[in-house]
């Protein structure tokens, strides 16, 4: 398969890029200019037309990865209000509409379960409905609901043909070397891996990146549900009770806690 990745250098889009550049034809737009190799790379940034376009030339399925991270407390995210909103829905609205006018077949959203409040305090009961209002969680929720709103209408112009989207809501994806234990793609702000626990003291495993790159490939050739889907990905079945990856994409974890 063609795939482009957009903000594919970091945390998550660097497991997709290893696990699947073997078998597929990647393109990777980043603003990072370390070389990458296995793959095309475009350098720029997420919400640039010409560079988005220059990566999705070709590609008949987009994965958007790149996001404006949280730094510090709520207060002092405030400033970055603006430019959080500009990458995690702009240029997700941006990327799918450009997706659609090329002639992917195919859009996956990385999302996050931070579009619930209590995500990773208590369990989230069957058919919560998103509440977030921290800048993150908020950010992400705006995003499902503009790619949702966009597929519901016609298409705004002639040229944006049809287009299958997911948004995939991780949890805590982390690395091989980390994994029960997750590792922040914030490096500076934290020094050792943690396992995270809901209020009662459960553990909730983080996402192995086997597992993620299986969930990922699984929505980008999703053929059930609606055109666009909001999907929980989590390793930790306890935390949220939502079956949506089984049944929609027949996804589910093989590595998890206590087995």
């Amino acid at each position: 398969m063609r795939i482009a990745l957009i903000g594919g250098k970091g945390g998550v889009g660097s497991s997709l890029v290893e696990a699947w550049r073997a078998e597929h034809e990647l393109t990777v737009l980043d603003r990072s200019t370390v070389p990458l190799p296995g793959v095309r790379e475009v350098v720029g940034e997420a919400d640039d037309p010409e560079a988005l376009t220059a990566a999705l030339e070709g590609a008949e399925a987009v994965v958007h990865l790149a996001a404006h991270l949280p730094h510090g407390s709520e207060a002092e995210q405030l400033p970055g209000t603006a430019a959080a909103i500009g990458v995690n829905v702009g240029s997700v609205l941006l990327a799918m509409r450009l997706a659609r006018c090329l002639g992917a077949g195919s859009f996956v959203h990385i999302s996050s379960l931070d579009v619930f409040a209590r995500y990773g305090e208590s369990p989230i009961p069957a058919g919560a409905l998103p509440d977030a209002t921290a800048l993150y969680g908020l950010s992400k929720r705006l995003a499902e609901q503009a790619l949702r709103l966009s597929v519901e209408g016609p298409a705004p112009t002639a040229e944006e043909g049809p287009l299958t989207i997911t948004s995939l809501r991780l949890a805590f994806p982390t690395t091989a070397e980390a994994w029960p234990r997750w590792v922040t793609p914030l490096r500076e702000e934290q020094a050792e891996p943690v396992l995270h626990t809901l209020e009662d003291g459960t553990p909730i495993s983080s996402l192995h990146p086997e597992d993620l790159a299986a969930a990922v490939l699984a929505a980008l050739r999703r053929e059930r549900g609606g055109a666009y889907e909001a999907i929980a990905v989590t390793a930790a079945a306890h935390s949220i009770a939502d079956d949506s990856a089984a049944r929609l994409l027949d996804w589910q974890p093989r590595n998890v806690l206590g087995e």
